[in-house]
């Protein structure tokens, strides 16, 4: 049995490994420069690399292996992780055909798209100095609108994806795509839904308080405007997924005069993390035909790790751009011993962990005291409205969560059904933002993730969950550390050992319990950003020395 695995695994192997690469790098060709010719390359890989996994004879001796269990722990993983990739891959090369070419001009339209606000074309980050900025309630539903005009190009071809994605999942056995999906990325429909009740009951009251609160302060902004008054584009994100600045806390001017690169660098570097080369690899400022979101990518699993962004000196980017670096250290300092196919983070949600892990680092006192060089004057001024916001932004970010983890299996359910409506019945259902009256418009389209990430949002929740479990464990190894992610090299030993170097070795929250002594729970999550839900209140680090 062990030598039939290992037979078939150098058999196949080199295949993956290969098409993998290509792919990664037409990907990354295509988002810096949006040339068509890079897209076509990267469709044709992909259509390669699906093909492969589609094959019903590899599939059958892949689950003849698969039930006769390999008892080398290590060969048994790798067998089931390529099961997995097989069985959401069993498709017609037609389907193949179809499914691509839609992905791929979706995710075209997204990064060719600039948007129409008053008779001129804008790029996103514009849109969102509009929203950050402007007073004029007009100006700014124009520019609400301008920000869902993609939803408008892109939808039939959504839902046309979405019915095909139904279509394979259906013919294989499946309830739907939304079904498959996430018994394919190993996680269980049932407590994922019952994790997301739980935090929605325990959210609810803390999240209409401090709303009611931030609405007042939005309001008073503008002339004759009552907080009932509100409306989604009154708010500083478009999607209400990330928090308006309404607590006195302004970081932006902190960040105008430095070089973010460098505080990536300064900040890594202090829990031992080199991420240099990956600096050197990146794209990190924008321009026409890029990309306008960000991400990071492992080109090859042997170190080619780099990172997407449109950098501006303010602090959003630096949140982002920490974001974006925790996933690179995850995919840089993997264990070089480990097979290819276990050469990778644990579970998309593991990824995520250590990317908002890091990305919560612009927000900590200690982190703008020793690494961004905030004064202890400067300090003692933003502390507790920063905490407050920092309250909020979690509370908005969970909400948003649960918004789009319930519209998507609903879009798979039923995607005939009126989807426009939908979306608005969840937005204030959990967001309590009131639907703009008489709009019958595809504003859920206007999400990229529904299109090119498919099922991936209750990742980035389980990430925040996973984020606060891991910082609890490391809180409890370093006690005597100001913050145990600012200039402690042993913070990057400890990732290291017990997150990055498993790699895909074990079951994600095998891998959890293994490096944090227990299994996901909310708890963490709860207590470290609803202390008032928790026994016992913590005060914010306050930092010491010069």
């Amino acid at each position: 049995m062990k030598e039939k695995a290992q037979a078939l695994l150098d058999q196949w192997v080199p295949t993956i490994r290969s098409l993998e690469k290509r792919i990664a790098e037409a990907y990354w060709m295509a988002q810096t420069t949006g040339d068509k010719k890079y897209e076509e390359e990267y469709a044709r890989y992909l259509k390669e690399l699906i093909a492969f996994y589609a094959d019903a004879n590899r599939f059958e001796a892949l689950k003849s292996l698969r039930d006769k269990k390999c008892e080398d722990p290590i060969l048994s993983r790798q067998v089931e992780l390529l099961y997995l990739e097989f069985a959401g891959n069993q498709m017609a090369p037609d389907e193949i055909e179809e499914l691509v070419n839609l992905e791929t001009e979706i995710e075209s339209a997204f990064v060719n798209y600039r948007a129409t606000y008053r008779d001129r074309k804008v790029s996103d980050n514009e849109l969102k100095e509009i929203f950050r900025a402007e007073r004029d309630t007009y100006k700014r539903k124009d520019a609400w609108k301008a920000s869902k005009q993609v939803g408008g190009v892109v939808a039939d071809r959504v839902r046309e994806l979405v019915r095909l994605r139904n279509k394979v999942a259906r013919n294989r056995g499946w309830r739907d795509y939304y079904d498959m999906s996430l018994q394919l990325q190993e996680l269980d429909e049932k407590e994922l839904f019952t994790v997301l009740a739980d935090l929605k009951e325990q959210t609810d009251q803390p999240f209409a308080n401090i709303k009611k609160e931030m609405d007042k302060a939005i309001a008073s902004r503008y002339v004759h405007l009552r907080p009932e008054g509100l409306r989604p584009w009154h708010y500083e994100d478009p999607f209400f997924q990330e928090a308006p600045a309404v607590f006195d806390v302004d970081l932006d001017r902190h960040f105008r005069e430095k070089k973010l690169e460098d505080l990536g660098k300064k900040t890594f570097r202090g829990v031992g993390l080199d991420i240099q080369d990956i600096l050197e690899r990146s794209d990190l400022y924008e321009r026409e035909g890029k990309s306008q979101h960000a991400f990071c990518i492992d080109i090859d699993r042997e170190g080619d790790t780099r990172i997407l962004c449109n950098l501006r000196p303010d602090a959003y980017w630096v949140n982002t751009l920490l974001h974006e670096l925790g996933h690179a250290v995850y995919d840089k300092y993997h264990d070089a011993k480990l097979p290819y196919l276990l050469r990778k983070p644990a579970h998309i949600s593991s990824t995520e962990a250590i990317a908002m892990l890091m990305g919560r680092m612009g927000k900590e006192p200690v982190w703008l005291f020793r690494i961004a060089g905030l004064s202890k004057e400067a300090l003692k001024e933003v502390a507790e409205p920063l905490a407050k916001q920092t309250m909020l932004e979690m509370l908005i970010f969970v909400r948003w969560c649960l918004v789009m983890i319930h519209f998507e299996r609903e879009l798979y359910a039923d995607p005939e059904q009126d989807l426009n409506r939908l979306w608005w019945d969840y937005v204030e259902r959990f967001q309590f933002v009131p639907r703009p009256e008489g709009r019958d418009e595809p504003d859920w389209a206007a999400k990229i993730h529904l299109g090119t990430s498919p099922v991936y949002y209750q990742n980035y929740l389980l990430g925040e969950l996973t984020a606060s479990q891991i910082f609890a464990s490391m809180k409890e190894v370093f006690p005597a550390k100001e913050h145990p992610l600012v200039e402690n090299e042993e913070a990057g030993r400890f990732l290291q050992e017990r997150i990055f170097f498993p790699g895909a070795r074990y079951p994600w929250n095998e891998m959890l319990e293994r490096a944090t002594g227990e299994k996901l729970s909310p708890r963490y999550f709860v207590e470290q950003f609803l202390p008032e839900n928790s026994e016992e209140k913590e005060e914010p680090p306050v930092p010491r020395g010069r």
